[in-house]
């Protein structure tokens, strides 16, 4: 039976430590400037991410708006308003519902995360840039988890000292009837000791980790490349209760 290495209210406070101390780290490593959140954006503003969102009437003004689900159009929307130059962005503590997402032990249609977007120069913006992304913030995740260590020293550490990055290209010539998720679970199965950056051709990529606790890969971090006008950028999300989940040893996700 498995028995928890925290009891809850100390995970709780754990969970307040990794706030703490990746916030500042972002706005170091990548030059981001915080800003607020929304909690729910007009329909008619197209900042929404895409996909079902839940939608209501604002009483007061009729307004349709609906309950923010991702922020990266809106992220990019302030690198314009901010004429942010290039190397530089912003982030925010994001909650987001995806209603379509299901309730399990590691997935929820609520999504903690921390939100981000930089400017970048189209002419350097490819899959290597994209990895090593993938690699800065990995290691930034690797150092919240040495913190905790410190912290809570009867923990043990669970992200893999090694990383490595995989087009998607690869495990589908392998696998070409499975599905991107099917063949992630494969490939961590397989190598529980790395921690994968899975990259497509649309300049996407998803972080994973092993997560020995459920027996599954648990995604930690989302990050893509857009090069549409007026500016492109890189962002995507670090799954704050994802990595929460990992790194403090919980058999579910922190609600």
């Amino acid at each position: 039976m498995f028995k928890p290495r925290l009891l809850r209210e100390t995970a709780e406070i754990a969970l307040t430590e990794i706030k703490r101390h990746i916030e500042p780290k972002m706005t170091e490593e990548f030059s981001l400037r915080r800003v607020s959140a929304p909690l729910y954006l007009p329909v008619a503003s197209g900042l929404n991410d895409p996909g079902e969102a839940v939608r209501f009437t604002m009483p007061s003004t009729g307004e349709e708006v609906e309950i923010v689900r991702g922020l990266n159009r809106w992220l990019r929307s302030q690198l314009i308003r901010y004429d942010i130059a290039p190397g530089f962005g912003v982030f925010t503590v994001m909650n987001a519902l995806r209603p379509d997402q299901p309730e399990t032990a590691t997935t929820s249609p609520h999504l903690g995360a921390w939100a981000w977007q930089q400017v970048v120069d189209p002419d350097h913006a490819g899959i290597d840039h994209l990895a090593a992304t993938g690699k800065r913030l990995y290691t930034l995740l690797q150092q919240t988890e040495e913190m905790i260590l410190q912290r809570f020293p009867h923990l043990e550490r669970t992200l893999p000292q090694r990383f490595v990055v995989v087009e998607e290209s690869e495990l589908t010539a392998r696998q070409p009837d499975a599905s991107t998720d099917r063949r992630t679970y494969e490939y961590l199965h397989e190598h529980p000791n790395r921690a994968l950056l899975l990259v497509d051709e649309r300049l996407r990529s998803r972080l994973s980790v092993w997560n020995p606790v459920v027996g599954c890969p648990l995604p930690v971090a989302e990050t893509s490349i857009d090069l549409s006008l007026p500016v492109g950028s890189i962002g995507g999300n670090i799954l704050r209760d994802q990595l929460a989940m990992q790194i403090l040893h919980q058999p579910h996700l922190l609600r």
